[in-house]
């Protein structure tokens, strides 16, 4: 099934792997971009970013990623609830073996009490 075939990392298990200094880690924020400049989890990057791609091919292929979407992983026919499990496989296609999605999304995070930064996005 879908799910089975992503790793999840729980809330706690991502605060503690964003304490980790040695580490690299990148965190991707799946969600709408107007989602993301409302609310998301400290040191994210917003998936759409189109930097992001082109930055992606130099990464290390152990570096550890977590990407969130707005809430569970599953197989839907919405789009939604899909983005975090089909950003997740995109980065494992690409061949990187750390890759894990965030149980519970940005909902798990937010519902925790964790600090939430908030995007000051110039329009124009």
């Amino acid at each position: 099934m879908y799910e089975e075939q992503i790793k999840l990392i729980s809330v706690d298990d991502l605060k503690r792997r964003m304490n980790l200094k040695d580490k690299p880690l990148l965190i991707l924020d799946a969600r709408e971009i107007a989602a993301f400049d409302q609310g998301h989890i400290p040191g994210a990057s917003d998936i759409y970013d189109p930097e992001l791609t082109a930055l992606a091919k130099d990464f290390d292929e152990n570096m550890g990623i977590c990407v969130y979407g707005p809430g569970p992983v599953k197989e839907t026919p919405s789009m939604i609830d899909r983005m975090a499990g089909d950003a997740a496989k995109r980065f494992m296609n690409m061949g990187y073996k750390n890759v894990r999605v965030l149980d519970g999304g940005f909902e798990a995070w937010e519902k925790a009490g964790n600090r939430v930064d908030v995007s000051q996005r110039k329009k124009g």
